[in-house]
């Protein structure tokens, strides 16, 4: 019967030649002595070890890590990194009032055909129509016509065929005149009330002639035909 093994007892590691047998003692590394201790005699000129920085022991490994080539390194990685989220930071700024741009103007596109019973396709054939039918209309005449030509009946059928699409349109100028030319627009909202009010008082005493007008008629006709007889009426 055979001997069952032990996978459990304690492993000898010098006598599994593991760990080859050592003969005498070991010696420490002299190289931890190279500190700046005031207290000791350092090996090494106190220049050279500040220089090369003091030998430290890290998880058996022997490291030196001078103090101004670790502050130099300090100094370049948090500039480097303070650099980085700068530009990450503008980045995401630029980009942030790019979107916001993006969305206001599409927002606004999109607003501007408020009725979806106008169609948009048609209504821009009949305007580019009536412009060019302005163009050709003044091509013999001087520049001011030819350039106010087009864009009168243009906008006169841009009105007639997209009435929505248009005051919306006329809206988003008049708001975008208004943010540019704050002074300009005031004074031109100055004169289109003055001739609205201008336009409405003339209407006014125009109908007010004519009902003078058609009562002094009314009462010629009616004192002519008690007069004479006659039926003018």
């Amino acid at each position: 019967m055979a001997v069952g093994l032990n996978f459990y007892r304690e492993a000898d590691l010098v006598e599994e030649a593991v760990i080859p047998a050592q003969e005498g003692t070991v010696v420490s590394s002299g190289a931890k002595e190279a500190t700046l201790d005031a207290s000791k005699q350092s090996p090494l000129p106190h220049k050279a070890v500040s220089f090369i920085g003091n030998n430290e022991l890290i998880d058996g490994i022997s490291v030196r890590s001078p103090d101004y080539l670790s502050g130099f390194f300090q100094k370049l990685r948090l500039q480097l990194t303070g650099t980085v989220n700068r530009f990450t930071q503008k980045l995401d700024e630029k980009s942030s009032a790019y979107y916001k741009h993006e969305r206001k103007l599409t927002s606004t596109i999109a607003d501007l055909h408020s009725d979806p019973r106008e169609e948009l396709l048609p209504g821009f054939t009949y305007i580019a129509v009536a412009a060019m039918s302005g163009s050709v209309l003044t091509r013999n005449k001087n520049f001011l016509f030819r350039f106010a030509a087009p864009l009168l009946l243009g906008s006169a059928c841009f009105s007639y065929v997209l009435p929505t699409t248009f005051r919306n349109t006329a809206v988003l100028l008049h708001s975008i005149e208004a943010d540019n030319f704050p002074d300009a627009v005031a004074k031109q909202d100055a004169i289109i009330r003055r001739t609205g009010e201008l336009s409405r008082a003339a209407a006014h005493k125009v109908d007010g002639i004519s009902r003078s007008i058609v009562g002094t008629v009314a009462k010629s006709q009616h004192f002519i035909k008690e007069w004479t007889g006659l039926n003018v009426e």
